[in-house]
């Protein structure tokens, strides 16, 4: 509980530190001129872009993943093997976005906050975002007959910036330091590990882009953990965007696909899927 009450203060915190700062920015909106399509989806692959959901719509979110290439013809390359994130977004206003989501991996179910400080514009070089996520793995019955089961090691938490610039018409860059808090952890591993994240977005043509995403640990990890790599294509199709993409994680989520990914590229241990998004006005 402490931990929520720490989530939720963060997250005021962050709205009015952001309207302060604007409000020091005294500047004639008609010498502004905002970058827009920096990100065509508020997801690069896995992780979160710069692009949030708009004041007044909802985002309804599907993300699929199917099981390993390497899991051979029997189970199809993994087709037979699949998980899904079903995930909501709503813009409260045109700086923050709220958003739940439950994933069949883990059974976690997660709510998040994403809140814009910066945007970039022909003053500003970058923008620069805030990221944060409670997390709750719904426990089965074998887990509560554990002996040491406690229900607030189901929770997991995340805090993230969010850099990003786009640099040419074709080419945007983001920097993803990442911060998550575990209440139950391995020996010998962090409760609180980090994360630098890299990721980025190529535009082909005017409907299609190339995306890519990498993590890396900056604390000790176990001996299975796995940096996460993701590579994409993004579709623009209307008032949908379909991601087609390649992944050595299962997880969707910050606190799956950093914490718990094991898939080594190199030994086949990789998985396809696609996201698509659809954006309702209200």
């Amino acid at each position: 509980m402490n931990r929520f009450l720490v989530f939720v203060i963060f997250i005021c915190f962050q709205s009015t530190y952001a309207q302060d700062l604007l409000s020091m920015l005294e500047i004639d909106d008609n010498e502004v001129q905002l970058t827009t399509s920096i990100f065509k989806d508020n997801r690069i692959v896995n992780a979160q872009s710069s692009k949030q959901t708009s004041k007044g719509e909802f985002k309804f979110l599907i993300q699929h993943r199917f099981g390993t290439l390497n899991s051979g013809f029997y189970s199809l390359w993994g087709i037979d093997n699949s998980h899904v994130r079903f995930g909501l977004d709503y813009g409260v206003s045109e700086r923050l976005a709220l958003a739940l989501g439950r994933s069949s991996n883990g059974k976690q179910y997660d709510a998040s906050a994403k809140l814009n400080i910066l945007q970039q514009t022909n003053l500003c070089p970058l923008v620069l975002s805030t990221y944060s996520a409670i997390f709750f793995a719904h426990p089965s019955d074998n887990d509560r007959q554990q002996p040491d089961y406690d229900l607030l090691n189901q929770f997991s938490f995340s805090n993230q910036l969010i850099i990003a610039r786009k640099f040419t018409s074709e080419l945007s860059l983001v920097l993803l330091p990442t911060h998550i808090h575990l209440n139950r952890f391995f020996a010998g591993t962090s409760a609180d590990p980090l994360f630098m994240g890299v990721g980025g977005r190529y535009k082909v043509t005017k409907k299609v882009s190339v995306n890519g995403e990498y993590f890396y640990a900056l604390s000790p990890m176990t001996e299975l953990h796995q940096n996460m790599l993701s590579v994409g294509v993004d579709i623009e199709t209307g008032g949908h965007v379909f991601s087609l993409h390649l992944s050595n994680s299962r997880g969707m989520n910050e606190q799956a696909f950093l914490t718990q990914t094991t898939g080594q590229w190199l030994e086949g241990d990789i998985y396809f899927g696609f996201n698509i998004s659809r954006v309702f006005s209200w």
